[in-house]
């Protein structure tokens, strides 16, 4: 299982974090293809809000987690890093940009579409 924590800016502007507990590793299709994609193509921040809390943990992150998306839906936006938490300074931080990876899992299942 991997852990993604979330930071999603609402089509309205306002922010949340949260954590995708199972499957959120891009190549595993399950948060690109159940959340991402069908957050993209909403425009009603109540409608987002409503499916992100159907996939995810709201107002928490994990220490455990592998990954961090950063979701913008004014701007439709997605990035993809490594998460880091430093056990010294209780924060998070962004590791490794990992965004050409959910880029080619884009184009892998845009190619199965053809």
């Amino acid at each position: 299982m991997t852990r993604s924590n979330l930071y999603i800016r609402l089509s309205n502007g306002n922010f949340l974090i949260c954590v995708a507990d199972s499957s959120s590793a891009p190549e595993q299709g399950y948060i690109v293809e159940s959340l991402i994609l069908p957050l993209l193509s909403l425009e009603n921040a109540e409608n987002e809000l409503a499916l992100i809390t159907e996939h995810c943990t709201m107002n928490e992150q994990r220490i455990n987690a592998t990954y961090r998306y950063e979701i913008n839906l004014k701007a439709k936006t997605v990035a993809f890093y490594e998460e880091h938490y430093h056990y010294k300074s209780d924060r998070f931080s962004v590791g490794e940009n990992l965004t050409d990876r959910y880029s080619t899992y884009l184009l892998s299942i845009d190619n199965q579409t053809v």
